[in-house]
C-alpha cells in the first residue's frame, strides 16, 4: 500500500479530516519526505521534536 492510500485509510478509520483553513495538511509525497530526511542528516544522537502531529512513525 502506498503512503497516500495508507493515510486515507487511517483518516477514514479514525474519522479524521484536515482543516485546510487552519493550515492542516499531511505530507504524503515519499520523495519529499526522503529528501527532507536526507537534507536533515539526522543521527541516532540527535533529538527530534515533532512540530505537527502526523500519522506515520519513522523509527
Amino acid at each position: 500500500m502506498n503512503l497516500y492510500n495508507e493515510t486515507k485509510d487511517i483518516l477514514r478509520k479514525y474519522n479524521i479530516s484536515a482543516n485546510k483553513k487552519l493550515g492542516q495538511n499531511f505530507l504524503i509525497d515519499e520523495e519529499a519526505i526522503d529528501g527532507i530526511l536526507e537534507a536533515a542528516n539526522i543521527t541516532k544522537q540527535d533529538l527530534i521534536i515533532e512540530i505537527g502531529p502526523g500519522l506515520r512513525n519513522f523509527n
